[in-house]
């Protein structure tokens, strides 16, 4: 039997973005920080939900956000911005669940400066 299976809690950098395949399906993607400690950066995750997990994401969740997270970790292709061909680990939810949703104050750029840019994510 294999088990693929990954579950944690982490704030989103930044809000979610949610699009359309060619085929109507809707997709949202965000990434998330994962705290690993005192003393120790926290580590990305990019998140991956699919059709009404989705739409329900992009309406209610915002950067800050804490969640739940539960789903398949997967490996994806993608070219960076130089051309060059990386991987990336991202998690396929199955499930999400809002734990906390920021206050205004705690949404400020400076709350996240210790945990990196975002834009440096594949998403």
């Amino acid at each position: 039997m294999l088990l693929n299976q990954w579950m944690g809690t982490g704030r989103l950098g930044r809000d979610p973005e949610m699009s359309y395949t060619p085929q109507g399906t809707a997709v949202t993607k965000f990434s998330i920080a994962v705290d690993q400690g005192k003393d120790k950066p926290a580590m990305w995750l990019n998140i991956v939900t699919w059709e009404r997990l989705a739409e329900r994401i992009n309406e209610q969740a915002c950067k800050g956000s804490e969640v739940f997270v539960q789903g398949k970790l997967m490996m994806r292709s993608y070219t960076d911005r130089n051309g060059q061909n990386r991987q990336a680990f991202e998690v396929s939810a199955s499930t999400v669940q809002l734990t906390q949703r920021p206050q205004v104050a705690a949404t400020s750029s400076a709350d996240f400066e210790e945990l990196g840019d975002p834009s440096d994510h594949p998403f």
